[in-house]
């Protein structure tokens, strides 16, 4: 079985952070290190964590608060703090994984087997379920064919370095897929492994659903593409939430780094994130007509 490491970064966790430790401990196999960095929780996540350090593979390091939270950034930041103290491991998989997830003990062993067969496999995880705000209804997230989401995401090692790892800002868990596909990697939602996010997005302290949206669309922003696509994105994700809220933010999350003329990624790479984003269309309207041939 291949070697794994995961990387929790938990800030301000105390809700959730108990069911992903229990949902690991339980995994029928288990990591080579578990490393969990509290970054900086005002909150009982680190005493909650540190009643499980008895577990041989499980690591807690702390870092300071740095008295406000800084989305995206702030969660690679940590992750990187966590690499860093396993430079002595040799393994073969690192997992980005948040603390606020609940999965079943064999969730593991089933994507590190698709690492196993599929030797072109750079990145993937399980299908994600939300929970709904202000509900306790967990609701598939619909997400392009490739898309990896970044609250649980398994990087094969050599992937990981040929892409040269994550982006330290908002907007990472997408560069990194495009990054991937543009050395020749596959990347793979697994339809039949299922992970749920138990914190409803946009509820994470010092963000909230105007934050979050915004952030969406600076992301669109920076990664580029047609705007034709961000268009439909926008109204996806209104049509998800049941408002227009969520799509207003974007559009305004995209017109300010627009109007401030923010930094864009590279000519190369927004050229390959409009061939994607046509193979993403073709197979929305694939899957749409299938559906309509069915009625």
């Amino acid at each position: 079985m291949l070697k794994t490491i995961v990387i929790t970064p938990v800030r301000n966790e105390e809700a959730y952070v108990e069911k992903t430790i229990q949902a690991m401990i339980h995994q029928t196999v288990k990591p080579l290190r578990w490393i969990v960095v509290n970054d900086g929780s005002s909150d009982k996540t680190k005493d909650i964590v540190s009643k499980y350090l008895h577990i041989p593979y499980i690591r807690l390091i702390d870092v300071p608060d740095r008295g406000y939270r800084l989305p995206g950034q702030g969660v690679v930041e940590a992750f990187y703090t966590g690499l860093g103290s396993i430079s002595d491991l040799d393994y073969d998989i690192v997992v980005k994984m948040d603390g606020d997830l609940y999965f079943d003990s064999s969730t593991f062993e089933a994507i590190l087997d698709e690492f196993e067969k599929e030797k072109s496999l750079g990145i993937a995880s399980g299908s994600r379920y939300d929970r709904r705000k202000h509900s306790s209804e967990f609701k598939k997230e619909i997400v392009p064919l490739g898309y990896v989401g970044g609250p649980f995401k398994f990087y094969r090692k050599d992937c990981f370095h040929q892409i040269g790892g994550l982006i330290r800002r908002s907007g990472w868990d997408g560069v990194d897929i495009v990054k991937a596909r543009m050395h020749g990697w596959d990347t793979k939602e697994l339809r039949h492994v299922k992970y749920y996010h138990l914190r409803p997005t946009g509820t994470a302290t010092g963000e909230g659903i105007k934050k979050a949206n915004m952030k969406y669309g600076e992301v669109s922003y920076y990664m580029g593409g047609y705007l034709w696509y961000f268009t439909l994105r926008v109204i996806g994700r209104s049509l998800m939430a049941r408002s227009i809220w969520p799509g207003v933010f974007m559009i305004l999350g995209y017109a300010r780094s627009a109007r401030l003329r923010l930094a864009k990624e590279n000519e190369e790479f927004i050229k390959f994130v409009k061939k994607m984003q046509l193979e993403n269309t073709r197979n929305y309207l694939k899957m749409l007509l299938g559906k309509i041939y069915e009625m």
